[in-house]
């Protein structure tokens, strides 16, 4: 391989590690918003809510579908290099195992403290996803495409109720593949709450996958086509959400200033993501994509990125030691401040009733995790990158 072709190489994996990082760090915020910033009414409640904590929830519904969507192109990247097919199912379909079993066994009690009710959120969905891409990865990009962009585009003309009704003793099916829910199986012995159904997640990776070719693409067309088709996503979302014509179940409505008019305009659909909230999401994600790349080019402005980097090496790992610290800390904090542990993701109502959430500790919790994890993270990816062990590539 030339000079060249090393460093185009290097200048596309790197964007798309700084991008991974960059939802690495909206979604510690979320995370952290959960645990120590509960509000009495959602986020993006707009009788109720304030624009701050309105758009510090908003900027992280870019988390899941570009994280998503990015292992896709991994995977079809993690392809290239391998040159099998047959090691690329069998990767996809392990590490899917992998991220499912981890979602059930050690994530669900991170959350919670304790082990009542299984969650299945976004690690969940993106297992699941890498399990149905094994099967798809034998196909022609033209026939996954195929099977999965009507999807995307269909869903949202489902009626969930209806759905449900139909299936009548199924409804526990119907729950896990669109409708978010709960599910209490054997007299209510098991219970299990679906956060991130698997429509229509698993038709964003198979997209990703399919869009990964690009990365073969000499590096001026493949930074123009990727700009080109996020500015086309963001216009059809524009367009469709100004209509109010189809693809999300909350309509934009005026509202009596501006600021809050833009608030209804941004406020789509996430569980399950609605085709709007996905084009809101993938098509800003796509040119940030795009533009990164181009960054990576200039020395003088990659050190500035280099931070982002490190997060989007470990994802994984990040996810896993996060979650326990925020959730750990919060209940510490509690217990000092209020005599007793509380889980405020899950117990808000503990609470006491002179309970204020603040934004700025929110804030400031969440930069002091990211300063913490920041070499933990190094470290680990300095291990990843030097060792040889099989077992690594799974964390």
């Amino acid at each position: 391989m030339s000079y060249a072709s090393t460093q185009q190489l290097s200048s596309r994996l790197t964007s798309i590690d700084i991008l991974r990082g960059l939802i690495i760090v909206l979604m510690a915020l979320d995370h952290t918003r959960g645990f120590w910033g509960v509000t009495l009414f959602s986020p993006t409640d707009l009788e109720y809510t304030h624009w701050t904590w309105f758009f510090t929830r908003w900027i992280t519904h870019f988390c899941a579908p570009l994280f998503v969507f990015l292992t896709g192109i991994s995977a079809f990247l993690y392809g290239q290099k391998v040159q099998n097919k047959t090691k690329l199912c069998h990767f996809l379909l392990s590490r899917g195992v992998w991220l499912i079993l981890l979602e059930v066994l050690v994530i669900t009690p991170s959350w919670q403290g304790h082990y009542d009710t299984i969650i299945l959120q976004v690690i969940w969905v993106i297992g699941w996803s890498m399990v149905l891409l094994s099967a798809l990865i034998y196909l022609q990009p033209k026939w996954i495409l195929t099977l999965t962009v009507p999807i995307l585009l269909i869903h949202n003309a489902f009626n969930d109720i209806e759905m449900t009704q139909t299936l009548v003793n199924f409804e526990w099916l119907w729950t896990l593949l669109h409708s978010p829910g709960a599910i209490n199986l054997y007299n209510n012995t098991l219970n299990i709450y679906v956060a991130y159904p698997l429509i229509p997640w698993f038709s964003v990776m198979a997209l990703g996958y399919v869009l990964g070719q690009a990365y073969l693409w000499p590096q001026t067309i493949r930074i123009k086509y990727l700009t080109r088709l996020g500015l086309c996503f963001t216009m059809v979302f524009i367009l469709l959400r100004a209509s109010n014509i189809y693809g999300d179940p909350t309509l934009f409505i005026p509202q009596d200033s501006a600021i809050t008019s833009i608030l209804s305009f941004l406020d789509t659909h996430k569980y399950p993501p609605s085709l709007q909230y996905l084009l809101m999401t993938l098509g800003p994600g796509l040119v940030l994509l795009a533009q990164l790349e181009k960054m990576t080019d200039k020395a003088r402005l990659y050190p500035t990125l280099t931070w982002l980097k490190v997060f989007g090496a470990v994802p994984l790992f990040f996810y896993l030691i996060h979650v326990p610290i925020i959730n750990g800390c919060a209940q510490l904090y509690t217990w000092l401040k209020y005599g007793e542990p509380i889980n405020m993701f899950f117990d808000s109502s503990k609470l006491p009733p002179d309970y204020e959430a603040s934004l700025i500790l929110t804030v400031a919790v969440w930069l002091i995790l990211l300063i913490a994890l920041y070499v933990p993270c190094k470290r680990y990816a300095q291990l990843k990158r030097s060792s040889k062990s099989v077992l690594l590539s799974y964390l």
